[in-house]
């Protein structure tokens, strides 16, 4: 049997589609990138990331998947080879015009999965872009965030579970076990390319950059290895058993703000406090 064949989209038939949108109307759409992560780690790293968490997650709340979007501007690995570097604009036009026809095709509950650094501002403007056009709440959630609990990968690791350790996990869940070692013969913290960079961050600034050293991006270690994948994987399901109903909680938000667009309390002489 194909693990998660009854939540993969890419392997369902329009007809099971159908009729899994009489019975819910929500979808994750995982949002990758495609980049340099060091000179051991795949550059379909972040796609992998958030397609296997997405997957897990669509597993717990038995909602679809789609396949994820491999190409997003990458950020600091612009110029290194393999990265594919299109513009921040474009991000934003593709993603949205995706999240809009799923929404124009039935989806009502669409959730983004995107743990790529520049996602976090990138996502944020799809989302509210399209509140401003149409009404409907689309969320971003950073399946990293979610499903590396510190607490769990310190007790089990000794250390967080790093960004080389979560792709080997990500990579076993989507059968791609094998394909990747992350054990290197030195060891490398990830750092800025310029001191100055978290100097500026002091004064609340922020600045773009690129990358000149290979483990910049994320480190190198010598204590982990592709024989931990299982453990990882563990870490992860466990953080996800004890997470929360998610597509409950989201779709008690939009009923929330479907109110406040229906009753447009701004519009009302009694809203104002004084």
């Amino acid at each position: 049997m194909v693990p998660f064949r009854n939540i993969r989209m890419d392997l369902m038939s329009s007809k099971e589609v159908a009729a899994y949108l009489k019975k819910k109307q929500t979808v994750l759409l995982p949002v990758g990138c495609f980049e340099m992560h060091g000179p051991l780690v795949p550059l379909a790293c972040d796609s992998f990331l958030d397609w296997g968490g997405a997957l897990l997650m669509g597993e717990k709340w038995n909602i679809l998947v789609m396949p994820p979007i491999y190409y997003t501007y990458p950020g600091a690995s612009g110029p290194w080879p393999g990265t594919v570097d299109i513009s921040p604009e474009i991000t934003v036009a593709y993603v949205k015009e995706i999240v809009k026809a799923l929404l124009k095709n039935g989806f009502r509950q669409v959730i983004l999965c995107g743990s790529h650094g520049p996602l976090g501002f990138l996502l944020q403007e799809v989302i509210r872009s399209v509140f401003q056009e149409t009404g409907q709440v689309v969320l971003h959630i950073s399946p990293w965030r979610l499903l590396l609990a510190q607490d769990l990968a310190e007790k089990e690791f000794g250390r967080p579970i790093t960004e080389d350790l979560f792709v080997l996990a990500m990579m076993k869940v989507l059968g791609l076990h094998g394909a990747f070692d992350p054990k290197a013969k030195v060891e490398r913290k990830t750092e800025f390319s310029h001191p100055t960079i978290s100097e500026l961050k002091k004064f609340g600034g922020t600045v773009p950059w690129y990358f000149n050293r290979d483990y910049q991006h994320t480190g190198l270690r010598k204590d982990i290895s592709i024989a931990d994948a299982d453990r990882a994987v563990a870490v992860i399901k466990k953080a996800l058993d004890r997470a929360g109903d998610l597509p409950k909680v989201f779709a008690k938000y939009q009923k929330a703000v479907a109110e406040d667009l229906k009753k447009r309390p701004w519009k009302k002489a009694s809203i104002w406090t004084m």
